[in-house]
């Protein structure tokens, strides 16, 4: 148990202030898959994938489908 809390402590830390870097990027380049958006941000691909995924149901980004791919847009894009 105590491990678990000590990974979910070092996660917080090493993501805090993820949300206002995923907007900036959206903000300079719209559109973007999570492939990339994860690769700029040196995070894991799927840790991204759910946590844009949360911003989307909060109302704070918005995705389309283009072909297989999810791209992302900041809400006022």
């Amino acid at each position: 148990m105590l491990k678990g809390q000590i990974l979910d402590g070092i996660m917080k830390a090493e993501y805090s202030g993820l949300t206002p870097k995923i907007i900036k990027l959206l903000d300079k380049d719209p559109g973007q898959p999570v492939q990339k958006l994860a690769k700029e941000l040196r995070i894991n691909r799927t840790y991204l994938a759910g946590y844009l995924k949360a911003l989307e149901n909060d109302g704070r980004i918005k995705s389309k489908k283009i072909g297989p791919a999810k791209v992302y847009f900041n809400k006022s894009g």
